[in-house]
């Protein structure tokens, strides 16, 4: 008897430890609205609301820049726009949105430089494996019209996964969620790299935005966890008999 309330007890564990937790949040709240309506705001931190990782942005051309300023006076094509409650965590308020616009300023005869422009997440997968990735996003008619989710394990090579989403197709924000449990490359991985890459904008006044980005993902059962399993068994067995 009391082998099985110890079987029990760990089928009871791995139970509790196969539940998704989280590895990061962001919310994007710690922002700064611009006084000029139509411009960006500045983006006051690129931490983690919740759990570790690292933000970073790139691609673009000329190279994209964070807006600094949120005084009137525009100079970057990344920073803050008004956000939204959809997926976030602790009920947190709506606060801002990481948003990439398509010229310096947003002005509506300003050529893009901002397609091809990416926000990277980079997190730890060590212990854990089946990644789900999602976030809310709205754009505006002429902000960028495909988004590309990519992974990588190496920062080097990235690989597309999931179809595209049309950031500027909507100006209310909707869900985009990405399972990538199918990709076992990336469980137990030290550094695993997710790109969101944006393009198809036609005027520097498009933008889209991303906010409340979950990662989440499972705990890996420990070897013992495992045998527990296996124990659980041979008792149940054993008790039928």
């Amino acid at each position: 008897m009391k082998m099985f309330v110890l079987a029990a007890a760990g089928l009871a564990a791995i139970a509790t430890s196969a539940s998704a937790d989280l590895v990061a949040y962001w919310n994007f709240n710690a922002s700064t609205p611009n006084t000029t309506s139509g411009q960006l705001g500045t983006l006051d931190s690129t931490a983690p609301s919740l759990g570790s990782g690292t933000l970073s942005i790139g691609g673009g051309s000329p190279t994209i820049t964070y807006n600094t300023n949120n005084a009137g006076t525009a100079n970057g094509v990344v920073g803050t726009f008004a956000g939204t409650t959809l997926n976030a965590l602790n009920a947190d308020p709506v606060g801002g949105a990481l948003s990439l616009q398509g010229a310096v300023g947003g002005g509506s005869g300003s050529p893009v430089t901002s397609n091809g422009g990416y926000f990277q997440f980079n997190i730890s997968m060590a212990g854990l494996k089946d990644l789900i990735v999602s976030f809310a996003t709205r754009g505006t008619g002429t902000g960028f019209r495909n988004g590309q989710l990519s992974y990588s394990t190496d920062g080097v090579t990235f690989t597309n996964y999931g179809a595209s989403w049309d950031g500027g197709g909507s100006s209310t924000f909707f869900l985009v969620t990405r399972d990538l449990s199918t990709e076992t490359s990336l469980n137990n991985a030290s550094n695993v790299a997710i790109r969101l890459t944006l393009t198809g904008a036609t005027g520097g006044a498009g933008n889209n935005r991303i906010d409340n980005i979950q990662f989440n993902a499972t705990v890996i059962p420990a070897p013992a966890s495992i045998a527990l399993v296996g124990l659980a068994g041979l008792v149940a067995g054993r008790r039928r008999r």
